[in-house]
């Protein structure tokens, strides 16, 4: 015990000598981290096509495409918004087989809005395991 009480002794005066310099820059307000706002890239996939009356509107943000239990393939595309206003457009998936080829199937316009730089995530399953791969169109409303 009295070889551990010097030790103890000097521990504790360290610990009451430790101060803090604040020097140009240091202040808390300057350590805080900035908080940018959180932009992502635009993705580009020759599956996707944007019409030209949309490409400075609209804007391809990620691609997901994988196939779930039941065998069946299924995409998610995530589209923002650029602007300050909202953006309504249109969009339709093609479907096609192992061979590249389109199934017969009709391919739905669906209406979609994007509030003012807004990203929405579009989800679709393919109505038949036989579809492999996708192209999906948008388009400006009432086209």
């Amino acid at each position: 015990m009295r070889k551990s009480l010097p030790l103890l002794v000097l521990l504790s005066v360290a610990a009451g000598c430790v101060t803090t310099v604040e020097t140009p820059g240091s202040a808390p307000e300057a350590r805080q981290p900035k908080v940018e706002k959180f932009e992502r890239k635009t993705v580009y996939d020759k599956r996707i096509i944007v019409d030209p009356a949309l490409a400075k509107t609209i804007r391809i943000v990620g691609v997901k495409a994988s196939v779930n239990g039941a065998g069946f393939f299924k995409i998610q595309v995530d589209v923002q918004s650029t602007t300050e206003v909202v953006q309504q457009f249109a969009y339709k998936i093609e479907w096609f087989d192992a061979g590249g080829f389109a199934l017969p199937m009709a391919a739905t316009t669906l209406p979609w809005t994007l509030l003012p730089h807004e990203t929405s995530f579009l989800a679709a399953t393919c109505p038949t395991p036989s579809g492999k791969d996708f192209r999906i169109v948008f388009i400006p409303p009432n086209d």
